[in-house]
């Protein structure tokens, strides 16, 4: 007996779960192919080597066309890219916030890793390039907004057990202000700042921002 589901077929299930057994070795392609794009595009970029379309293909090991298949242009591959690190910051983020011994060393440990993205050396040259490639922009906005709310979902532990009468809304103003400052630390020269002043500044400006009940 066929059902119609929600896309309004009327396969059987049986030829419904046909379709499906077709489409998993084609969607698990897809993301094989996209995980590498962003792979090494990723690694062309952050370390600063040209990352025309072709470069990234070839170091990827696919074709234009297959490029082309899975993204609109090379500014919504950047915008990937950038993506994927806001998930890897985030997953960072969660692993020093969840190691702290207190909320009070949470709270700092997160300031502290999100901002380590614009004074590690290391890291921040790293992101330059990649905002460079973007043409000057560092994501779009979604991108970022996504961050944003990211970024605060994991601060609002520690924020609502330092006593925050509104968690939600502490720690979405929290994120904003962190990756703000982050941006304009990642274009500074890091000798003309104090990595763990900046730290403390935050932090400071932070705990006395909460609202408590």
């Amino acid at each position: 007996m066929s059902t119609e589901n929600s896309a309004g077929s009327t396969l059987s299930p049986r030829a419904s779960e046909a379709v499906k057994r077709s489409l998993t070795p084609r969607q698990e392609a897809a993301s094989r192919d996209v995980d590498t794009l962003i792979r090494c595009g990723r690694e062309l970029l952050t370390r600063g080597e040209p990352a025309r379309v072709a470069d990234i293909v070839a170091a990827a090991g696919l074709s234009n066309d297959a490029f082309y298949r899975y993204f609109k242009s090379k500014g919504d591959f950047v915008d990937a890219v950038v993506e994927e690190g806001g998930h890897r910051l985030v997953r960072y983020l969660r692993h020093k916030i969840d190691q702290a011994a207190d909320p009070d060393a949470a709270l700092r440990a997160g300031i502290a890793a999100v901002l380590n993205q614009a004074v590690d050396p290391e890291i921040a040259a790293a992101t330059r390039n990649v905002v460079s490639s973007a043409g000057g922009r560092s994501h779009a906005p979604k991108v970022r907004e996504d961050l944003e709310k990211a970024v605060a979902e994991v601060l609002a532990g520690p924020i609502a057990d330092l006593g925050s009468a509104d968690p939600q809304r502490d720690s979405l103003t929290t994120s904003i202000l962190l990756l703000a400052v982050m941006e304009h630390l990642l274009w500074r020269d890091a000798s003309t700042f104090n990595a763990d002043a900046e730290v403390e500044q935050i932090v400071g400006y932070a705990r006395r921002g909460l609202r408590t009940s």
